[in-house]
């Protein structure tokens, strides 16, 4: 995980609002903005709040998502996160571990990078839409 943010200012309306989300079930949230208006501030600090360290404990990750280019790599990204081996396509096995597993957390940093191209976009939003 990141280091918790040393300051930050700003979003605390936006962490009640995504900590509120998490008391209330198991959300999907995304978080949206420009470029250097904290979002990823703002991420390391949900996965660091004592609520959510109680909650989801050593099952928090936090994924760059810059370096992948297609669903394949994406899963591949996160599959190296939960601990998987890297090779053929871990979708599937990505899938069932979040399914079957214990709860977990994940933070897809600038997942835009994957999705944006219109090439890949159907195959992303179906592979999120199963998370």
């Amino acid at each position: 995980l990141p280091a918790d943010p040393k300051i930050f200012h700003g979003r605390e309306s936006e962490l009640v609002d995504i900590l509120d989300h998490f008391s209330q079930g198991t959300p999907r949230i995304a978080i949206l903005g420009a470029g250097g208006m904290g979002k990823t501030s703002l991420a390391s600090t949900v996965l660091h709040h004592d609520d959510i360290t109680i909650k989801y404990q050593e099952n928090r990750f936090f994924v760059a998502c810059e370096t992948a280019a297609s669903k394949v790599e994406l899963a591949g990204l996160v599959g190296a996160h939960l601990g998987m081996k890297p090779g053929q396509d871990l979708t599937r096995a990505v899938l069932y571990r979040l399914s079957e597993g214990p709860p977990t957390l994940l933070v897809l940093d600038n997942l835009e990078t994957v999705w944006e191209p219109f090439e890949s976009r159907k195959e992303i939003e179906e592979f999120l839409s199963l998370l």
